[in-house]
């Protein structure tokens, strides 16, 4: 299983970090990727500079099992407006493979370009996610029909990590790290 993790200026810092460790802790291969004007280098939304792997122009054309997207305004916002990362989003929808977004980004990224439609449910920051017809106030909210994974927010950034484990890898891997990282439901 791979996974493409977006990693861009004023990502959440949790929502970004908790669920590349967890899935990688999980045995899924993670690819960071910068969404950065150059390099591989991002500042998140409380300071934390982040070196990633690559720079997501580097991986546009590679398939992945998830492509993860983290909230944060700014994050969100810098996502939303990325060209690159919209044709992924619909190339991954195409393909049927799975899309998690927590926080500002489901709605202002993937609802915003079509990628949940009406009837997905999904959920995501109160506020940031007016436009999700479907809204479900869960912290974490799995349409397996549509292979989307929302998440509501920053405390909620290990279930919605945890959720795109047991999507990728099952109950049994998803358990394993729970129990390892000391995790109670």
């Amino acid at each position: 299983m791979k996974a493409l993790v977006v990693y861009a200026n004023g990502s959440e810092d949790i929502e970004v970090n908790a669920p590349a460790d967890i899935l990688v802790r999980g045995g899924v291969a993670v690819t960071r990727a910068a969404l950065a004007p150059a390099g591989e280098q991002v500042t998140l939304a409380h300071g934390t500079r982040v070196l990633c792997d690559v720079n997501l122009e580097q991986v546009k054309g590679e398939s992945f099992d998830v492509i993860v997207i983290p909230g944060g305004l700014q994050g969100s916002e810098n996502c939303r407006d990325s060209a690159t990362l919209i044709a992924m989003l619909k190339a991954q929808k195409a393909a049927g493979r799975y899309i998690a977004a927590i926080c500002a980004a489901p709605g202002f990224v993937l609802a915003t370009h079509g990628i949940i439609d009406d009837s997905v449910q999904a959920t995501g920051y109160p506020g940031c996610a007016d436009n999700i017809k479907n809204y479900v106030t869960d912290g974490v909210v799995v349409d397996a029909k549509a292979k989307i994974i929302t998440g509501q927010g920053p405390a909620f950034s290990l279930p919605f990590g945890y959720a795109i484990l047991e999507a990728l890898q099952g109950t049994e891997v998803c358990a394993k790290v729970k129990a390892g990282m000391l995790y109670k439901d």
